[in-house]
């Protein structure tokens, strides 16, 4: 080939390589997997410089979305062979990146792959566009996978296309859509029986959704060995579907299982037909009004009970104004009823005799009467009704036994256990059968106070006798505890209880219980022993203890436990109400553990009001309870405190140390730059002045060395304030809002703010305030105001932007402003520096950065700029918190 050939054809190769350049990304990777080369395309893509690119690990800078597709790439192109595929990518491993690539591989003459080359068009928003299509496909597929109703497709001719889970569930594994491919189940007899097929087929040629309940078909359900048949409904919903020629596509079959609703609905029919048969055999009568006194029906309970004849042959009545009625009150109870709109249940006495035009009863009877309004859901009319229930033969034998039930009453109400009786006047006691089985006599045995007294040991029948005779003479009640002696040197222990009858003045008897507590007196004397033991047990150890039901009720509490909360005789108590600190604290919530997981849980917890630290430890016991064990580490804590203090204050000291180290040599590097050049000045001056041969001459000089001396005094001056803030690191702080301090620093500057016109704006909202020194923080603010007033730029109207935020626990504050800047390639370095100036300012003296930069640093903190000349300034500072 010619040279004139191979010059066309590199020109070829160049055009080639703009035109790809122009529209496909292309990197070149070597075969180690380094990246050789990327176009201006890729790079945008990447959003990357090329030498942040050029060098690295192509699967570190482009991260293979499917590692697996990657790896099978990687295996033809070892081959020689070239790929064509759409591959995904993930800048930064975050970043999405599709191209449509081609890969072409570059084999040596030893068959070796020596670097492969990708060519590709970004298809990322059109693939992205796929996959998100892909998604939400598959969300609503997924929906209507699992709706809770069946769902069904069909063609118009009722063929089975499509269903849900739900709705193979409803038909079962084994039915025909599912074992017979030319299943038609449009001619299933079961489904024109049931209307299913005829609801298809009106929807099929009205083309209008149609709804039907339908009983579909039954399920067995087995109780032990009894298997039961019952009926499934579904409300069935077949809907068509019509395409953009308005042509049937498909129809689609809704079956929502009703079952529990339609059974409920025959139950509730199956009900009401019951209830009108109890009403009507109901065993006591039952009479129900309108609400204007009319009778609506009676049932045959009632009517049995007044004789009454047929409904057909009884004539009206009205309870409102009926005479019978209005003489015996029913009217009032109706009205009562029904205005007050509640049940009144009362027992009345109704004289028969007084009427014959409703029964044929004809004597006096007693009622008991329950009366109360019912609403009628439908029409909200209230209707009333009357149960009426005849209580003559009880009341009557009620009158016969008041005596009985008013000793049985009495008795009753102190205890139910053993009764008796003392007679004042024959000195005779009664005794129920329980009160002759605890003294083991004879029942039915007549008995005198005398012989009763002769039962009990000598203490306690002098205590009983005491009592009794009090109890008469003054009617005081008593409740005391006994022993009476039986056979065979056997005791009991007796609880005797009595009551005057001073119904009459004088008692005239004395009534009251006795009660068997010999068991109880010794189980109680052995847990007196018990808890006695289990006190002195507990108030040895150093600790605090206590046992509570898991409702927090305190069952014993140990005296180092009531030191602790402060208070004695906790037993009976809630925990929650007599040490109320521990609410708001983890205790509930540990304990909700212990109950649940039926483990121990061991915690500790700071009180700050006494300042003290408790170490708790929950055990769950057998019976249900918890055991809390209370241990004060108040000492310890505190001592730990002191201990990381002190660590703190060493860590403090050696940093300042440190610190004050460097910054002695700063300012020694400092003294001895800025001072050893006025020196030198002041030396030669001297050596001038005194080789001076005339008086004018050393006028001069004496003048000069006055400017270099007053240079000197000032850089001095410089030097020591900025001594005095490294050396003052307690200086003190307080709590400054930004809003306050800007506008102070404002007022101050007022004349150099109005004359320059700059405008000042400023965003502390994100964060308002910071704790700090108010004279650095007013230092600095006014260093960066003086400082955007002096360096204003003429083209334009001056201004200064701050800002702050909180970021990584520290406040920043941006300074920006719009002046003439700085050439940071060239000063970045030495903006802070100490007199170092960068522009042709006859105010500049080059320590203002420098005293701003030593007062942040003194604090902790940081700050650094941003500069392009003709663009302003913006500054960042870093308060570092407490």
């Amino acid at each position: 080939m010619n040279i004139a050939m191979l010059d066309q054809h590199y020109r070829h190769l160049q055009h080639l390589e703009a035109a790809i350049n122009a529209c496909a990304l292309s990197v070149s990777v070597n075969a180690d997997g380094t990246i050789s080369s990327v176009n201006n395309l890729m790079l945008n893509a990447l959003q990357l410089p090329v030498s942040a690119i050029e060098g690295q690990l192509f699967e570190s800078i482009l991260i293979p979305a499917n590692r697996d597709q990657w790896t099978a790439i990687g295996q033809k192109l070892a081959l020689g062979t070239p790929v064509q595929e759409q591959i995904g990518f993930l800048i930064n491993g975050i970043t999405p990146l599709w191209i449509e690539a081609g890969i072409n591989p570059i084999i040596a003459d030893n068959g070796q792959l020596t670097q492969f080359l990708i060519i590709g068009l970004n298809i990322t928003e059109r693939k992205l566009s796929e996959l998100r299509i892909q998604e939400d496909e598959q969300y609503f597929r997924q929906i209507l996978e699992n709706l809770p109703i069946g769902l069904q497709q069909f063609s118009p001719e009722g063929t089975s296309m499509e269903m849900n889970s739900r709705q193979r569930e409803i038909w079962g594994q084994a039915h025909p859509f599912f074992q017979q491919a030319d299943y038609n189940w449009l001619q299933d007899p079961q489904y024109r029986l049931n209307g299913l097929t005829k609801l298809f087929e009106e929807v099929r040629q009205g083309r209008k959704t149609q709804k039907r309940e339908i009983l579909l078909n039954f399920t067995e359900k087995n109780y032990d060995d009894i298997t039961r048949i019952y009926p499934v409904y579904y409300e069935a919903t077949v809907f068509p579907v019509v395409d953009k020629q308005s042509n049937m596509a498909n129809l689609f079959l809704i079956l929502d299982d009703i079952t529990e609703k339609k059974l409920a609905e025959i139950s509730l029919q199956k009900s009401e037909r019951l209830l009108d048969n109890i009403i009507e055999n109901l065993p006591i009568g039952y009479i129900q009004f309108d609400n204007f006194g009319f009778i609506r029906r009676i049932n045959q309970t009632q009517r049995n009970f007044f004789n009454s004849p047929h409904p057909a042959a009884r004539r009206q009545f009205n309870v409102m104004n009926d005479e019978f009625a209005t003489t015996f009150e029913l009217d009032d109870l109706f009205q009562r009823a029904l205005q007050e709109n509640e049940t009144l249940r009362l027992e009345k006495k109704v004289d028969f005799t007084k009427d014959a035009r409703w029964t044929s009863v004809e004597r006096e009877v007693y009622l008991d009467l329950t009366v109360f309004p019912v609403e009628n859901p439908m029409d909200k009319e209230r209707i009333v009704v009357a149960l009426v229930n005849d209580i003559t033969d009880k009341k009557m034998q009620e009158l016969e036994n008041v005596k009985n039930q008013e000793f049985l009453l009495q008795t009753g109400q102190i205890g139910k256990i053993g009764g008796w009786e003392l007679e004042v006047e024959t000195n005779t006691i009664r005794w129920s059968d329980q009160a002759y089985h605890i003294h083991e006599c004879i029942p039915g045995t007549r008995l005198t106070l005398d012989a009763v007294l002769q039962l009990y040991l000598e203490e306690s029948r002098l205590n009983l006798a005491h009592h009794i005779e009090t109890c008469i003479r003054t009617g005081k009640p008593f409740d005391v505890q006994l022993t009476i002696s039986l056979q065979q040197n056997i005791t009991k222990r007796i609880r005797c209880i009595g009551r005057a009858d001073v119904t009459t003045g004088q008692p005239k008897r004395i009534y009251g219980v006795v009660q068997d507590i010999t068991e109880q007196s010794a189980i109680r004397d052995a847990l007196t022993r018990n808890t006695e033991l289990m006190r002195l047990f507990f108030d040895t150890m150093d600790m605090g203890y206590a046992a509570m039901e898991p409702d927090g009720l305190l069952n014993f509490v140990n005296q180092k436990a009531e030191k602790m909360i402060g208070r004695k005789e906790l037993a009976g108590a809630n925990i929650f109400e007599v040490f109320p600190k521990l609410s708001g604290t983890v205790f509930y919530a540990r304990l909700q553990e212990c109950i649940k997981q039926n483990t121990s849980q061991s915690f500790g917890i700071y009180f700050p009001i006494p300042d003290k630290w408790y170490d708790f430890l929950l055990t769950p016991m057998q019976d249900g309870g918890i055991s809390v064990f209370i241990r004060d580490i108040t000492e310890s804590r505190k001592m730990q405190k002191e201990l990381r203090k002190a660590n703190d204050q060493l860590s403090n000291l050696n940093k300042n140390l440190v610190n004050q180290n460097k910054q002695l040599e700063d300012f020694a590097h400092i003294t001895s730059h800025n001072l050893r050049a006025p020196i030198a000045n002041l030396k030669a001056l001297m050596q001038m002045h005194n080789e001076a041969t005339s008086s004018q001459e050393r006028e001069l000089y004496l003048g000069m060395l006055h400017e270099v001396i007053k240079k000197i005094d000032e850089t001095l001056n410089d030097l020591v304030e900025v001594v005095q803030i490294r050396k003052d690191v307690n200086v003190e702080k307080e709590k400054l809002y930004f809003t306050d301090r800007l506008q102070k620093v404002k007022d101050i500057l007022l004349v150099d703010i109005e004359n320059s016109k700059i405008q000042i704006t400023a965003d502390f909202e994100r964060a308002p305030a910071l704790v700090y020194s108010k004279v650095y923080l007013d230092s600095i603010l006014q260093n960066f105001i003086t400082n955007a007033i002096r360096y204003r730029s003429p083209e334009r109207v001056p201004a200064l932007r701050l800002q702050t935020w909180v970021e990584n626990d520290a406040i920043i504050l941006t300074v920006e402003d719009n002046g003439v800047g700085i050439d940071m390639e060239r000063f970045g370095n030495k903006l802070f520096g100490f007199r170092k100036t960068f522009h042709k300012n006859k105010d500049a003296k080059g320590i203002g950065l420098f005293i701003t930069k030593t007062q942040v640093e003194a604090m902790g903190g940081s700050i650094k700029a941003e500069s392009k000349p003709g663009f302003g300034t913006k500054f960042i500072i870093t308060f570092r918190p407490e």
